[in-house]
């Protein structure tokens, strides 16, 4: 009996204690929410945000900013602390360390309606998943790639101000309709002759002369050839994307369905054959060669100039470039627009459930780079009090402003009724709304895969080759390719 009493006031006093030193924990904490930020881009914006939230309700936000480069150890370190932050960023591939360790709150266990119903309004391909099942975060904003173009360009080539109708064509015409616009764009930049091609069965024609904008053309793309990641990346992503159906998928695969890829690679280097031929330059067209490969002719800041400057007819690249073209011309900058990059596939050729070509060609990859993710790891009071910041972040007026105007971020939750400064940003929403969407499965590549593979080969043995690429030795690239990323998925 008296072992019975004493272990029921050791209980008890262990209980008091631990009640004291919650009590005490929260007494030292001077604020309501603890945001633990990976994007130091808004690291100011988001400081000046906590102050308004705190006037509007009273509710205090402590903001901690980190660099993406050691974020992820500061990180591990902060949750394991007394003072843990109670909402924190990742990205889809770290998430997955939190999410394995208990940190990462799920929709279905959000406490908040309002909330609740934000997470499920995210498009699946937006989604932060856990092994490709759940939604456990909010996006902080869109990103998106595809063709780039000066709607006022288009026009003059075109002889048109119908642009609207020919955006619904081009969305709807395959890859060899697309061959036969590139071509009869290349025959008037040459000779300034009209040429007719066809989009989606109906009839266009290039203008029978230059005007003042066109004349300046050398070239139908502007490529960033000395820059193996523009192409090693954003391009790779397609031939990923007709195998892999978003990261989550790439990383829980066997390493054996990898050997999928090795066609749509073959193809994705044809592809690359062909739009090099019309390459525009600074100084004039450029033709594959050690040329092609120079910083000076084709960097990335030389390619964005000769785009910006009126000297090619479009760009693949994203909705980050506006600011990049503005330094160049603004007025440029306010007229572009996005179109999808048509791909060089069949059917046959895609793996991905309810994927085909069609859906491939009118549709461009979006991409999350952060999640706003509630700490499951918190008090009750303190995931309410965090569910309450993010609600409000990404649904009041105030809140919506910083993520428009001072962060400069696409929201993943607007509609047709939202209007961006940026016109590239406000095409992604068109996107989002019909849901064109491609997801983003080069995320999860093995480490360095789009560089130091398929970028490297396509760098180092194709853009300095003049000649065809030979069908032997793209399969050898495309072997290559398959070889690497099997091996890399062998290391996790």
């Amino acid at each position: 009996m008296k072992r019975a009493v004493k272990q029921g006031v050791t209980i008890l006093l262990a209980g008091v204690a631990a009640l004291a030193m919650a009590g005490c924990g929260k007494a030292d904490k001077d604020y309501d929410v603890y945001f633990f930020n990976q994007k130091s881009e808004i690291a100011e914006s988001l400081n000046d945000l906590a102050a308004e939230y705190e006037a509007e309700t009273g509710k205090k936000v402590k903001v901690f900013t980190v660099g993406t480069t050691e974020g992820s150890e500061t990180m591990r370190s902060e949750l394991k602390s007394k003072q843990y932050p109670t909402l924190f960023s990742s990205n889809a591939i770290a998430f997955e360390e939190w999410k394995s360790a208990g940190y990462a709150l799920g929709a279905e266990e959000i406490s908040n309606g309002e909330l609740k119903a934000l997470y499920e309004s995210v498009p699946d391909a937006l989604k932060l998943q856990f092994q490709g099942d759940g939604n456990y975060g909010i996006p902080y904003n869109m990103e998106g790639y595809g063709l780039i173009a000066d709607q006022q360009m288009l026009q003059e080539v075109l002889d048109t101000e119908d642009l609207e109708s020919f955006t619904e064509d081009y969305k709807a015409a395959g890859y060899e309709e697309f061959q036969g616009m590139v071509t009869a764009l290349d025959e008037f930049i040459k000779n300034g002759s009209a040429a007719e091609f066809t989009l989606n069965g109906n009839t266009y024609s290039t203008a029978g002369e230059k005007t003042e904008l066109t004349q300046n053309l050398n070239g139908v793309f502007a490529v960033a050839g000395a820059e193996k990641w523009t192409y090693g990346n954003h391009f790779g992503n397609y031939p990923i994307s007709t195998v892999y159906s978003n990261v989550y998928d790439v990383r829980e695969s066997e390493p054996d369905k990898a050997d999928n890829l090795k066609t749509p690679i073959m193809k994705s280097l044809e592809e690359l054959d062909f739009l090099t031929r019309y390459t525009a330059g600074p100084d004039g067209a450029v033709s594959r060669g050690p040329q092609f490969i120079n910083s000076t002719v084709t960097g990335y800041d030389q390619a964005v100039q000769t785009f910006a400057e009126g000297k090619a007819i479009f760009i693949k690249n994203g909705n980050w470039i506006y600011a990049n073209v503005a330094k160049v011309d603004e007025e440029v900058a306010d007229r572009l627009t996005m179109l999808p990059m048509k791909v060089n596939f069949s059917d046959e050729d895609i793996m991905v459930e309810g994927l085909d070509v069609e859906k491939m060609n009118r549709s461009i990859p979006e991409f999350v780079s952060q999640y706003y993710i509630v700490n499951a790891k918190a008090t009750e009071e303190e995931q309410k009090a965090a569910e309450d910041f993010l609600l409000w972040l990404n649904t009041s007026e105030t809140g919506q402003d910083y993520i428009v105007n001072k962060f400069a971020f696409v929201p993943f939750n607007a509609g047709e009724e939202t209007t961006l400064e940026n016109p590239l940003s406000n095409a992604l929403i068109t996107y989002k709304v019909a849901d064109d969407l491609l997801a983003n499965p080069f995320d999860a590549a093995p480490s360095s895969w789009g560089t130091e593979c398929y970028g490297k080969y396509i760098m180092e043995q194709l853009f300095v080759n003049p000649e065809e690429w030979s069908e032997e030795e793209l399969e050898e690239i495309a072997g290559e390719c398959v070889d690497y990323w099997k091996s890399g998925m062998e290391e996790w």
